[in-house]
C-alpha cells in the first residue's frame, strides 16, 4: 500500500486526534511570532526596615486591671541594610507617653516601642490609643501601632479632666474640679488629702469641700487664677498629694489664655500674631529611674523666642526638677545676624526622687521683654522606670 493509499484509509477521528496532538506546537510557534508589547515585569524587593511582631495591641476582650497607668510594648526588628533613626513618636492623646528602647537601630537588632496609658481621667469602656513612629532607614517611614483595652467602671472620677479657659479670667472667678470615689467601702471616707500645689505661680488652688453618701464620697477643689498672668496661652497643673496607695497623686491640666494678635499695620489689613516664645518639642519629657537617680534625665529643649527677649529664669515643678539654658552667642547658626529670632537651649535632670504617682510636670521659662515679663510653660510627661 502506498502513502496515498495509507492516507485515505486514515478515519475523520484518528484525523482529529493528530489535530488536537498538533495544537501545543502550533501555539508556541505563533506566539513567538506575535511582538509581545507589555513592559517586562519588574519586581520590587525594597521594604520598610522596621518590621513590628504586631501593630495591634488587642486586650479588649477582657477587662483591664484597674491601675493609674497601663503599659503595652510593641516590639520590632531592623531587618534592613542600614541602621534606623527613630525621628518622632506621636501619640493620638495626652494620656500616652511613648517611648522607644533606643533611638538608632543598628541592621539586625533588635527594640521596642513602650506605650504606657494614664488611665485616671478616661471614660470606661473598649478605648483606642494610636501612636504614630516616623523613622528613616534612610528614606522617611512611617507606621501607626494601636492599642485596644476596656477600661473598667470608673472608681475615681474627676471631673473635668482638663479646667481650659480661653481668654482672660475675671480676678473673682472660681473654677470647680470634683473628685468623686466610687469605690467599695469608701462612700463614708472622703480622700485623706496632705496638700495640694499648683504651677505656675499665678494658678491657685484649695480645697472647697469634702462630702459622702451612700454610693461615693467627694472632694472639690477650687481654681483661680491670679491678676499677675502674663499675655498669652499657657499650659498648667494642679496636683493634689493624698494617703492613698491606689492614688498617692491626683493631677489636674490647666489650660488658660489665648495666643494673642497684634494691630494690623499700613501694609497689611490682616491681624499678625503677637510676638511669642515656642518649644521644641512642645511637651517634654523626664525619665525617672527609681533605683539609680543618676540615670534619670529629661529630653532637651530648643525655646525659639523673638530677638530682644531675654530668657532670665526657669521655674521648675515638680522642685525635685532642675532645669539650665544656654543662651545663643551672637552671629552663630541659632543666632544669626539680623535674624528676627532666636535659640535658647534647656537641659533638665533630677535632683531627688519626685513623689510617687507624679505622672506630669511643668516648666515655666520667664523671659524679659521691652514689653514687660512674659512666659512660656512647657507641659512634661514623667516616665518611670
Amino acid at each position: 500500500m502506498n502513502a496515498t493509499d495509507q492516507l485515505r484509509s486514515v478515519t475523520p477521528l484518528q484525523r482529529g486526534l493528530f489535530l488536537l496532538l498538533l495544537l501545543p506546537s502550533l501555539g508556541s510557534a505563533l506566539t513567538t511570532l506575535i511582538p509581545d508589547a507589555a513592559p517586562p515585569l519588574q519586581v520590587v524587593t525594597e521594604r520598610p526596615a522596621l518590621v513590628f511582631e504586631t501593630y495591634l495591641a488587642d486586650s479588649s476582650q477582657y477587662e483591664a486591671e484597674s491601675r493609674p497607668v497601663i503599659t503595652e510594648e510593641f516590639h520590632f526588628r531592623n531587618q534592613g541594610q542600614n541602621p534606623v533613626e527613630i525621628i518622632e513618636l506621636k501619640p493620638s492623646c495626652g494620656c500616652l507617653a511613648p517611648r522607644a528602647s533606643a533611638n538608632i537601630i543598628a541592621p539586625g537588632e533588635t527594640g521596642r516601642i513602650t506605650l504606657p496609658v494614664r488611665t485616671a481621667n478616661e471614660p470606661a469602656g473598649i478605648r483606642e490609643y494610636l501612636v504614630n513612629v516616623r523613622y528613616q532607614d534612610p528614606k522617611p517611614r512611617e507606621v501607626t501601632l494601636t492599642c485596644r483595652m476596656l477600661l473598667p467602671e470608673k472608681k475615681l472620677l474627676i471631673e473635668p479632666r482638663v479646667v481650659m479657659v480661653m481668654g482672660q479670667p475675671a480676678p473673682d472667678a472660681r473654677y470647680e474640679v470634683s473628685i468623686s470615689d466610687f469605690r467599695e467601702g469608701r462612700a463614708q471616707q472622703p480622700l485623706q488629702i496632705s496638700r495640694v500645689e499648683a504651677a505656675p505661680f499665678f494658678v491657685k488652688a484649695s480645697i472647697a469641700g469634702q462630702s459622702s453618701g451612700e454610693e461615693l464620697s467627694q472632694t472639690r477643689l477650687s481654681i483661680q487664677f491670679t491678676a499677675d498672668q502674663p499675655p498669652g496661652q499657657h499650659r498648667g497643673l494642679v496636683s493634689v498629694f493624698t494617703s492613698d496607695p491606689d492614688y498617692p497623686v491626683i493631677q489636674i491640666p490647666v489650660v488658660v489664655g489665648r495666643r494673642g494678635t497684634a494691630a494690623a499695620d499700613s501694609n497689611s489689613p490682616q491681624p499678625v500674631e503677637a510676638p511669642r516664645a515656642r518649644s521644641a518639642p512642645e511637651m517634654g519629657r523626664v525619665v525617672v529611674n527609681r533605683n539609680d537617680i543618676s540615670q534619670s534625665a529629661g529630653s532637651d529643649l530648643q525655646i525659639t523666642a523673638p530677638t530682644g527677649w531675654t530668657l532670665s529664669t526657669i521655674d521648675c515643678w515638680p522642685a525635685q526638677l532642675h532645669a539650665s539654658h544656654t543662651t545663643p552667642a551672637a552671629d552663630t547658626p541659632d543666632n544669626p545676624p539680623n535674624s528676627a529670632e532666636q535659640q535658647f537651649q534647656i537641659t533638665m535632670g533630677l535632683r531627688d526622687l519626685p513623689a510617687t504617682g507624679v505622672q506630669q510636670g511643668v516648666l515655666t521659662v520667664n523671659f524679659t521683654t521691652p514689653d514687660g515679663p512674659r512666659i512660656l510653660t512647657v507641659p512634661l510627661s514623667f516616665i518611670w522606670l
